[in-house]
C-alpha cells in the first residue's frame, strides 16, 4: 500500500500549496474533474491549458508565462511534463526500464513510476484509472455523491477498464490505493444496471453540450457499447461558452464547487507532436534521459509498449 503521508510531505505543491500560483491543465474530463478538485481543496486557478499535445493556451506575454512555468509555481495536473522545474501529476508509463534516470521528472508524481513499472517491466500492469482517482484516493475523499463517483469511474473510461481488465483494477483499487468507495463500486461496475445508470444520469444530460459526444473506438463498455464523453477541446477560445457549460454541468451533477475557467486566452505557443519507436530508441546507445535532453522534449508518454508519442517546443 503507498503511503499517501509519504507523497503529501515529498511532493512539493502537496506539501507547499501556498507555493503554487496556478494549474496547467489537459483538455479532457480527468483534467476539469482534478481540477475542480483541486481548485476546491486548495484554490488554486487555472492558468494555462494544454491542448492536444500541441498548443499551450495562457494569458500575458509569453516571456512572463514561460518565467512563472519554469519557476515551478504551474502545476501540471494530469499531464507528464519533462522539466525538473515544472511539478506534475501524471499517470502513463515515462521509463523504459525501472533503473533509468530521468532528471526532468524530478518533481513529477506518477503511479507508474511510484511502483516502477515501465515499458520494458510490468507494462501489463500500469495505472489503469484516472488522475481524480489518485487524488481522491491521496486526500481520502469522502464528500461524493452517487453522480460524482460515476463521473470518476467515467473519466479516462476507467470503468470499461474495470470490465475488460477487471484483475488489474483490482490491484490497485485494492492493494496499492485502496479507498473504500472505490472497492465499494467495483462489484457494481461490471453489471448492465450501472451502465444504464451512467446513461441516464450522467451521459445523456452530457449529452446535450457539443464537447461530450461518443467515442468512434471499439473499445466499448461489456453490456450497452458505451464509450467516449471525454469532453475534450482543442480551441478554448473557439469553445469556450461549452466549456463554460461543460463546467456549469459537472458541478450540477457532482455537487463538488464549480471551477472557475478563463473567459479567453491571450495567446498559445504551438509545439510539434511526433512519435518515436521503442526499437529506435534502444539502439541509439544513449540512455532514455539523454535522448529527451538531446531533442529537447517538453512532454511524452509510452501509451503503447512500442513507441513513445513526444512534444518538442
Amino acid at each position: 500500500m503507498a503511503d499517501k503521508t509519504r507523497i503529501k510531505t515529498a511532493f512539493l505543491p502537496f506539501a507547499r500549496p501556498d507555493y503554487v500560483e496556478g494549474m496547467l491543465i489537459g483538455d479532457d474530463l480527468d483534467s476539469l474533474l482534478s481540477a475542480m478538485y483541486l481548485h476546491r481543496r486548495f484554490g488554486w486557478k487555472v492558468s494555462a491549458v494544454y491542448c492536444k499535445y500541441s498548443r499551450i493556451w495562457f494569458n500575458g506575454a509569453a516571456v512572463d508565462f514561460q518565467k512563472q512555468l519554469y519557476s515551478g509555481r504551474l502545476f501540471a495536473i494530469d499531464l507528464d511534463i519533462y522539466h525538473p522545474s515544472v511539478p506534475c501529476l501524471g499517470h502513463h508509463i515515462i521509463t523504459l526500464e525501472q533503473t533509468g534516470e530521468l532528471p526532468g521528472h524530478t518533481h513529477s508524481l506518477n503511479p507508474n513510476a511510484m511502483r516502477g513499472f515501465a515499458v520494458q517491466q510490468h507494462f501489463h500492469r500500469k495505472y489503469p484509472l484516472a488522475t481524480i482517482h489518485f487524488l481522491r484516493w491521496l486526500f481520502d475523499e469522502k464528500d461524493h455523491t452517487v453522480p460524482a463517483e460515476m463521473l470518476t469511474w467515467l473519466a479516462d473510461s476507467s470503468y470499461i477498464n474495470a470490465q475488460h481488465y477487471r484483475e488489474n483494477v483490482d490491484e490497485w483499487v485494492v492493494h496499492y490505493f485502496p479507498h473504500p468507495a472505490f472497492i465499494q463500486m467495483l462489484p457494481d461496475l461490471q453489471t448492465k444496471d450501472f451502465e444504464q445508470a451512467l446513461l441516464e444520469n450522467i451521459l445523456q444530460p452530457m449529452s446535450q453540450n457539443p464537447l461530450c459526444r461518443p467515442g468512434g473506438s471499439s473499445y466499448k463498455s461489456r453490456h450497452l457499447g458505451l464509450n467516449g464523453f471525454q469532453c475534450q477541446f482543442e480551441r478554448p477560445n473557439e469553445q469556450n461558452s461549452r466549456i463554460q457549460s461543460l463546467l456549469d454541468l459537472l458541478s450540477d451533477v457532482s455537487a463538488w464547487h464549480r471551477l472557475p475557467f478563463p473567459s479567453r486566452f491571450d495567446t498559445c505557443v504551438e509545439g510539434r507532436r511526433r512519435q518515436v519507436r521503442v526499437g529506435e530508441l534502444l539502439s541509439s546507445g544513449i540512455s532514455l534521459g539523454d535522448w529527451l535532453e538531446t531533442n529537447g522534449v517538453f512532454s511524452y508518454a509510452f501509451t503503447f509498449k512500442d513507441r513513445m508519442n513526444y512534444t518538442v517546443f
